[in-house]
């Protein structure tokens, strides 16, 4: 599995690949955000304190 194969198959830019887990059917992938991409959601300022992650949800065909 490679960031490539991410980009690829969901369209996910700016995100590096961690690892794989199957789980009741399910494989899950691990996911962070590369820090140059990285920015304030409301103005776009790269000075920002992460506070936090998201669990987020893509739902394929099988």
């Amino acid at each position: 599995m490679s960031t490539s194969l991410l980009y690829h198959t969901w369209g996910i830019r700016g995100y590096t690949y961690i690892h794989t887990r199957y789980e009741r059917g399910k494989t899950i992938f691990r996911i962070e955000q590369d820090a140059a991409t990285l920015r304030s959601s409301c103005c776009g300022s790269e000075k920002i304190i992460k506070r936090g992650v998201t669990k987020r949800t893509f739902k394929a065909t099988p």
